[in-house]
């Protein structure tokens, strides 16, 4: 719930405050308010879904004004996001203690810089290496430049963050810059940063990647070790719309794909129109087994109807969720398994990727 601040309670909290949050603007503020998000790094390392993140927000009027100033919080390390409009917003991170300075030099769109330790004066440089690459990358996505830069505007993008790391590797910024690598680059910078890394305001973040990492990067290979050997595919019995239960062996002699997918996934969604157009090409030599993953019953079957699949459905309870989804390798959604007649794995996808359907094609022999 968003709560108005009133100058009343802004005087209060920071009378009793130990640190504060400094905010200027290089002229007076236009007519409007600010959005001031706060939500604990902790809670943030430890949510596993939208429900689980306890954020607490604030609203601020900033007409005509030149700065105001946001109580640091003395309960423990928070990240703290100010809201300008939809587009624009401010984040740094906070330490009880801490006073910082969130200087803004100009507001659409917005432009700012977050110092006073050791942690933000580090991303504030990093940002600030970044800000004309993500110029780039707003022309191309405004059709202004070519979508073919992209792949090297992405190259030069995590070598601002990889440079840093090399060169400060004992920077709490390093830590930051940690999170925004992918899981290979993740991997090979980590023994660098991890000495200390536990001194960070953000190692609980650290550590939660440091985890996922760890666990991609094992169900990565555990898939390509499948696909490459063509491994039999891990049993399994699960219960259908009507509560019969169905084995991935009463499909033997069919191909048959493995769609792994949940109602709340958009690319699932996305992919549909592909797969039933696939589906009604190629059955009855094909099959699809939908396997719903991470929603109640209710809104599996909600989800089967709305979008109308014609295919065979199971539902993946949460109980046997863990131990299914290990036993495929799967770390994402949707992910399509492709199993021959003879129950063997042929292709894993991660994502909706158009090949997947010539790849199909091409192992069915169409």
């Amino acid at each position: 719930m968003r709560k108005l601040l009133t100058p009343a309670l802004a005087v209060l909290a920071i009378a009793s405050a130990s640190a504060d949050i400094n905010v200027s603007f290089p002229s007076p503020a236009p007519s409007g308010t600010v959005i001031v998000q706060r939500a604990t790094i902790a809670n943030l390392a430890s949510a596993r879904s939208k429900s689980d993140l306890r954020i607490v927000s604030d609203t601020v009027d900033i007409s005509g004004k030149k700065d105001f100033v946001i109580p640091t919080p003395a309960d423990g390390d928070y990240r703290f996001s100010v809201d300008f409009n939809s587009d624009n917003s401010a984040d740094f991170y906070t330490r009880p203690g801490e006073n910082l300075t969130l200087k803004v030099t100009q507001f659409n769109p917005i432009r700012y810089t977050v110092t006073g330790t050791a942690l933000m004066d580090g991303m504030s440089e990093i940002m600030t290496a970044a800000l004309p690459i993500e110029m780039e990358a707003k022309d191309i996505q405004e059709g202004k430049r070519p979508q073919s830069e992209m792949p090297g505007l992405f190259e030069r993008f995590v070598k601002i963050y990889t440079d840093f790391i090399e060169k400060n590797p004992s920077s709490p910024a390093a830590v930051f810059a940690m999170l925004s690598l992918e899981p290979e680059s993740f991997e090979k910078y980590e023994p660098m940063v991890l000495p200390t890394a536990s001194g960070s305001a953000l190692y609980p973040m650290f550590e939660q990647k440091r985890k996922s990492v760890k666990a991609q990067l094992e169900a990565d290979r555990k898939r390509a070790e499948m696909e490459a050997n063509h491994v039999e595919a891990p049993a399994f019995t699960l219960p259908d719309l009507n509560g019969k239960e169905v084995s991935l062996s009463n499909f033997r002699g069919k191909w048959v794909i493995l769609d792994f997918w949940g109602s709340w996934c958009g690319w699932c969604i996305k992919g549909f129109p592909e797969l039933k157009s696939a589906y009604e090409k190629y059955k009855p030599e094909l099959e699809v087994i939908g396997i719903d993953c991470q929603e109640t019953p209710e809104r599996w079957r909600a989800g089967v109807e709305k979008h109308k699949l014609p295919w065979v459905h199971v539902y993946l309870s949460k109980e046997k969720q863990d131990a299914l989804l290990s036993a495929y390798g799967v770390q994402g959604f949707p992910t399509k398994i492709i199993v021959n007649p003879e129950g063997k794995i042929m292709n894993i996808t991660s994502g909706e990727d158009p090949a997947f359907y010539e790849t199909l094609a091409k192992l069915m022999g169409k």
